[in-house]
């Protein structure tokens, strides 16, 4: 004697049938790429700056939360402001010699280049001062 499920994909079927498409989302709705939009946003730039937390960012540098935690390296702090923060912090790209914090939107393609300095070409939409990252790539330190 068969229970339990064999009622499962009849009652599966009817559910995802009966239930309305506001509920059920299959796929992502589609971008409005318009004129107004295009506007906003700056396609294939490149930018350069480091990888690093935006509290450190804020403050223009790792110094204070290096102190203040005894942590050695700007990896160790970038980290630190991420997982252990009470409000856990986001990566952003910061250039030190024009002050511009610039968020990312791929946080875990970021991720890997974590306090260091990089150049990253991607989109820059002005309206929320997001680089929509195409590429990045580690520069030396001159």
């Amino acid at each position: 004697m068969k229970y339990g499920f064999s009622l499962s994909p009849l009652v599966l079927t009817i559910f995802l049938v009966a239930t309305p498409t506001s509920f059920v989302r299959l796929r992502a709705p589609a971008q409005n790429t318009g004129p107004k939009d295009q506007a906003k946003a700056v396609a294939g730039s490149s930018f350069e700056g480091e990888i690093m937390d935006n509290d450190c960012a804020e403050m223009g540098s790792h110094a204070m939360t290096m102190t203040a935690t005894a942590l050695s390296t700007p990896d160790l702090c970038t980290t630190y402001c991420l997982r252990f923060k009470k409000t856990p912090g986001k990566l952003v790209l910061y250039n030190a010699a024009t002050k511009m914090i610039y968020q990312l939107d791929n946080q875990q393609e970021a991720s890997f280049f974590k306090a260091r300095k990089v150049k990253v070409i991607g989109t820059y939409d002005q309206a929320t001062k997001t680089i929509h990252i195409t590429d990045i790539n580690s520069v030396s330190a001159s």
